[in-house]
């Protein structure tokens, strides 16, 4: 697995570093302190895994430096791995291309969780608790949804388009967009990003 750290601060690479390599000795890494740097990585290879990004770098802004790793390593894994912030930059970053999220403040026994999830190239996100601007307001939604929507939902979490659930399911591009529309009424929120949200949070109540 090759994975590219982009982090200024020395200890806190050093600290991930630790953890990858503990969980797997089969890992290529590449540390960036800034974004200029990562930039010099992303044109030399795109075959990068996992990406650990920052969104504090001293010389780049998180979406354009998003939108640039996307073009470089469109198939990367990326890692928000920062500092605990609002689930409302959370939500954009996810919306841009993010697929999983790690706090570096978050507990010995959550990063260790994380990172073991990350390394088999799982989605992670923080417990519950951690995001409840988030916590979906009508718990028992998921009783309304179909098994066809839950299936769909499953699909849509992995970060598939329309079409490409369309294809695995055998059914319409229309058919998809009408039972997304459902699913976002029954489980009460507005875009592909939350109900990705809303699946995740439910699949970790469900193996907790």
């Amino acid at each position: 697995m090759k994975i590219l750290i982009i982090d200024s601060q020395f200890f806190t690479r050093a600290g991930l570093i630790h953890l990858c390599t503990s969980y797997s000795s089969d890992v290529s890494i590449f540390e960036a302190p800034t974004f200029e740097l990562a930039t010099d990585y992303l044109h030399h290879s795109n075959q990068y895994n996992l990406i650990f990004l920052d969104v504090d770098l001293p010389d780049a802004e998180i979406r354009p430096s998003l939108a640039l790793i996307k073009k470089y390593a469109p198939t990367a894994h990326i890692v928000l791995y920062c500092w605990s912030r609002p689930m409302s930059e959370i939500r954009q970053a996810l919306a841009a291309g993010v697929r999983s999220y790690l706090p570096k403040d978050s507990s010995a026994e959550d990063a260790k969780l994380a990172i073991r999830s990350l390394l088999k190239n799982d989605r992670y996100l923080p417990d519950e608790s951690r995001l409840n601007e988030f916590t979906p307001r009508n718990s028992q939604a998921e009783s309304f949804l179909s098994p066809r929507q839950l299936e769909i939902m499953q699909l849509l979490a992995q970060g598939l388009s329309n079409k490409e659930i369309a294809t695995i399911l055998g059914i319409t591009e229309g058919t998809i967009r009408v039972h997304l529309s459902a699913i976002f009424k029954a489980i009460k929120v507005s875009n592909r990003t939350e109900a990705t949200l809303w699946y995740l949070l439910r699949q970790k109540r469900l193996v907790s």
